[in-house]
């Protein structure tokens, strides 16, 4: 029995990344060049500014209510050390 040949499938070169022209940078990669992409930095960095704004604005509040409340409790100490 003589064995068919073998036909082998032509040999395609593998699928470069497209060459960058004046609108965008070779650094980047395929997914990131795509339209609509370009505010999503902008969307994080407003979340990270928002929320370390209220840590900072909580982390006031709490310093301003304990300041208070040792404020209190000395004017009430000092009043009691008055009146005997």
């Amino acid at each position: 029995m003589p064995s068919a040949p073998v036909v082998l499938p032509p040999v395609k070169p593998p699928a470069l990344p497209p060459v960058a022209d004046a609108s965008h940078t070779s650094l980047m990669s395929p997914t990131g060049v795509e339209e609509g992409d370009g505010t999503d930095w902008a969307v994080v960095l407003a979340v990270a500014l928002v929320a370390e704004i209220g840590l900072l604005w909580g982390a006031a509040c709490i310093v301003l209510a304990r300041r208070r409340v040792a404020l209190s409790h000395a004017e009430s100490r000092a009043e009691q050390d008055r009146t005997g």
